[in-house]
């Protein structure tokens, strides 16, 4: 047995594997979703792949047949996602190097705007992909892990950095976020179109000079919140965790309902002028190439990323039993790559053992708790709106706590 271990979660159906056994090995226990048959996942190889180069492979459990999401360890080795650190990449087509200037936002608007069926329910609704992932409240497991990876950009960690009060009203900004945020996910066609005009204007204020070196980014060169590339970043660190997170608790999706869900993912992408010839051709495209932006050294976690990373962990002292929990969490879905430079901790079998328990832990409560804890207050509010009704007294206090107000998507 080896004297360290680093863990990954497999959070898909579809995991980053290595062909050569001598560096992977099955976990004795299958850790999601199934607890039920422990050791009895294989893995099926169907492509040559070297030892240094990952590839995407199916996992099947031989007790069901069916994609199995189960825990791995590398021994001494990394995360799945950082085969090749600091590899640098090129852009993928011109579009990504654009700014989205307020005529290119119109025209994005106006293509989504031909695509939403009904004005009153918005971009999405309640059959959508969109509502069930992102109006469950387990999307907040993996809020850190989002908010990490968006950090260890340059440019937005150096925009956060030199423009938003994060120091001095953090939630503050946290409320005008999830406000915009939910929405343009929740609201009525109304709402989503005053949100993406109301984020694009405040984006376009954003700009400045690299304090830095880091990664592929020089100090003294010039950001602005606006190009494509660092929006469609923020996009893919969004979406991308939180179906990930939701395979955790709640099993893995088709292939059908990924396709569905990115789809849906370019309407939330339109209302940020993110053209569609800038966006991969598909889901499993998608995920390629976040992986190999996680792998390049368009990433680079510098001062300022550390700084903000060590505030939002310890900003309110009430919160820190939280906090630290969060850290673990956050620790465990992050790629080594990152996981070290910002300062997380490391993934021992400790570390794991307790994320693997708080999964089960919330994968168990999801399954009887009440509405009001299963989803978010902004799914609950529009639900009702469609019904011609108004927030009931439980959401609006929610709202009023969390967010500054009672009202969010009515």
């Amino acid at each position: 047995m080896p004297s360290r271990w680093n863990s990954t979660v497999a959070l898909r159906g579809l995991l980053l594997m290595q062909k050569d056994t001598r560096y992977w090995t099955v976990s004795p226990y299958c850790a999601f979703p199934c607890l039920l048959s422990p050791g009895l996942a294989v893995i099926t190889m169907t492509k040559s792949v070297s030892a240094s180069r990952l590839e995407t492979e199916k996992l099947i459990c031989i007790k069901t047949g069916k994609f199995c999401l189960i825990s791995l360890r590398r021994i001494n080795g990394g995360h799945p996602m950082q085969p090749q650190p600091n590899k640098p990449i090129q852009p993928r087509n011109p579009a990504l190097s654009q700014a989205v200037t307020k005529e290119a936002l119109h025209q994005q608007l106006e293509i989504m705007t031909q695509r939403v069926l009904d004005p009153d329910i918005g971009l999405y609704g309640p059959d959508s992909m969109a509502w069930k992932i992102h109006g469950n409240i387990s999307v907040m497991f993996g809020a850190g892990a989002a908010n990490l990876l968006q950090l260890a950009h340059p440019w937005v960690s150096q925009a956060i950095d030199q423009h938003f009060q994060t120091q001095t009203d953090p939630m503050g900004r946290l409320q005008r976020t999830f406000l915009n945020v939910h929405s343009m996910v929740f609201g009525n066609l109304d709402q989503v179109l005053d949100s993406a005009v109301r984020v694009h204007n405040i984006h376009a204020k954003i700009t400045g000079q690299i304090s830095e070196s880091t990664g592929r980014t020089q100090k003294q060169s010039q950001y602005f919140a606006n190009q494509v590339e660092a929006l469609l970043w923020v996009h893919a660190t969004l979406w991308i965790v939180a179906l990930r997170v939701h395979e955790m608790f709640y099993g893995a999706l088709s292939q059908a309902e990924r396709e569905q869900y990115y789809e849906e993912s370019k309407l939330f992408a339109f209302l940020f002028g993110i053209p569609e010839q800038a966006m991969p051709e598909n889901w499993d495209a998608y995920v390629a190439w976040f992986n190999e932006v996680v792998t390049s050294d368009l990433l680079a976690v510098g001062t300022v990323g550390r700084e903000l990373v060590d505030y939002l962990f310890s900003m309110r002292p009430w919160l820190m039993p939280f906090l630290n929990r969060h850290r673990i969490h956050t620790a465990v879905l992050l790629p080594d790559s990152l996981r070290r430079p910002f300062g997380m901790p490391e993934v021992t079998p400790e570390v794991q053992k307790k994320f693997d328990m708080d999964v089960r832990l919330i994968r168990t409560a999801m399954k009887c708790v009440p509405v009001h804890l299963r989803w978010i207050p902004s799914q609950i509010e529009a639900r009702r709106r469609i019904q011609g009704k108004k927030a009931d007294l439980i959401t609006r206090l929610t709202n009023k706590i969390v967010y500054g107000r009672p009202l969010l998507v009515s």
